[in-house]
């Protein structure tokens, strides 16, 4: 399966942690064995659950032509995740767009691609 964009989100005290040290190599990494990248289509819907509801985000995008790691999609509690091992190089890394929550604590985010 061919992906234009990867994207996964970290909280914005990670984003500092893993600049400093030259890769990417989030939390999920650490705790799950991969890097967690959700479906475009899943994203806004992925960021309104209960865990993450009302702390500031970052949505990092990633090349998927940069990635030298494996990438695997599957399906879990009804999102398409898709996992990439090992920790990534910074040039992986083309946007990290901050998401911030409303007042009422939720967020509003819409991809869109210009072809």
């Amino acid at each position: 399966m061919e992906y234009d964009l990867l994207f996964t989100i970290i909280d914005d005290q990670n984003w500092k942690e893993i600049a400093s040290e030259g890769t990417f190599h989030p939390s999920s990494l650490d705790e799950l064995g991969y890097i967690k990248c959700i479906n475009e289509n899943d994203i806004e819907r992925y960021v309104n659950q209960d865990h993450l509801e009302g702390k500031d985000l970052i949505l990092v995008v990633i090349d998927p032509l940069r990635v030298k790691n494996s990438i695997k999609a599957e399906t879990e509690n009804g999102f398409r995740i898709i996992k990439l091992s090992g920790s990534l190089t910074l040039d992986t890394i083309i946007d990290k767009i901050d998401l911030k929550p409303s007042e009422k604590g939720n967020y509003t985010v819409k991809i869109k691609h210009y072809d």
